[in-house]
């Protein structure tokens, strides 16, 4: 009996193992199979948002487009100068009559010494015949160009001694910089022709210097004869002022104008910006024709020399146009460059004629 109760006891503990071994054989083939394989370094989850968090905290930079740089276009007319040396006055209206052209600042070579009529007798041994023959000799100038390098273009007039330009020509061009600009010169003489006197000039300004070609005018030349050289050389009237806005006729007949750019001008424009102006003119003094215009215009009266062609304002409310020439104080509005003297003569001085002007 105690034998047979030792076997039952020993097979309940040996089934109890067994038992034991099988549970604990599947809690560990459960864990097995749950567990995910891991590999070193991070998971796929965190490389990814990883990558998303790159992409947002380093955007792609956009393509930049740059801009091209910004420079300043020159002011036509602003950037010429008209020099003149007139020792006798006569090259001083040809000089007048290219500033006005080319809407360009004017300036006046004076010498620190001015010249007598003994200095400027020829063949005396006076002062002109010795600083003429000597090539070395520097008058010098009283006052300065301000801010030469503003200027562009230099035109540079002077009358012939001794067929040269006079010594003082040489100081003012040797006083400033020319570097890069364009230059060119006339000049008035009674008979003297132009020669060497723009060539010798040459070898006092820097290399890099554009010569334009010199023209060499007779005592009493015209407006239009200095416009004709201006022309000839590529150096045309100043865009800033109203030619092209302003139309005028004359008995219907068209006429080309160089209107000024002043305050009397552009309130001249607004006045015919809506309607034509028409003025009745009537011969006055047998040298122009003059005609009311109805309304006052801005004024800024100088004592003037008019010449053929010359357009002014005269009282605030009077238009003039010359066929001849009168001195008094006027506001000038323009000169006519198409009609020689002659011909304004022919046009104006036979009666009595009508001004249409409008804007074209």
């Amino acid at each position: 009996m105690r034998s047979a109760k030792r076997l039952r006891n020993a097979l309940r503990a040996a089934l109890c193992g067994v038992l034991l071994m099988l549970l604990l054989a599947g809690c560990a083939a459960k864990e097995s199979s749950a567990a995910p394989e891991k590999t070193p370094g991070k998971d796929a989850s965190s490389a990814e948002e990883t990558t998303k968090t790159d992409e947002l905290t380093t955007p792609e930079e956009p393509t930049k487009t740059e801009e091209p740089a910004q420079t300043d276009e020159p002011t036509p007319g602003a950037h010429i100068l008209v020099a003149c040396f007139s020792a006798t006055g006569h090259t001083e209206p040809l000089a007048e009559y290219a500033a006005e052209f080319l809407g360009a600042d004017l300036y006046e070579i004076v010498a620190a010494e001015p010249y007598t009529e003994a200095d400027l007798a020829y063949y005396t041994g006076g002062r002109c015949d010795l600083e003429q023959d000597d090539p070395d000799v520097r008058p010098a100038i009283s006052g300065a160009v301000e801010n030469m390098e503003q200027y562009d273009v230099v035109l540079i007039g002077h009358p012939i001694w001794h067929g040269q330009a006079p010594r003082i020509i040489s100081t003012f061009l040797e006083s400033y910089d020319f570097s890069g600009k364009t230059l060119t010169t006339f000049c008035t003489s009674m008979s003297s022709p132009l020669g060497s006197s723009a060539a010798n000039l040459y070898g006092l300004v820097p290399e890099d210097v554009t010569w334009l070609e010199s023209r060499r005018f007779p005592i009493g030349a015209s407006r239009e004869d200095v416009a004709g050289w201006l022309a000839e050389i590529g150096l045309t009237g100043s865009e800033g002022s109203e030619e092209a806005a302003l139309q005028m006729r004359i008995n219907g007949i068209p006429v080309a104008v160089q209107w000024e750019d002043n305050e009397s001008v552009e309130a001249l424009i607004e006045l015919v910006r809506e309607a034509p102006l028409t003025i009745q003119m009537s011969m006055y003094g047998g040298f122009e024709q003059v005609g009311a215009i109805g309304s006052s215009l801005p004024r800024n009266d100088v004592q003037t020399t008019t010449h053929a062609g010359d357009i002014v304002l005269y009282s605030g409310n009077q238009f003039v146009v010359f066929y001849g020439s009168n001195s008094w104080a006027y506001t000038r509005l323009g000169h006519i460059t198409d009609k020689t003297a002659a011909e304004l003569a022919e046009l104006l001085g036979n009666g009595n004629v009508t001004v249409t002007i409008s804007v074209g």
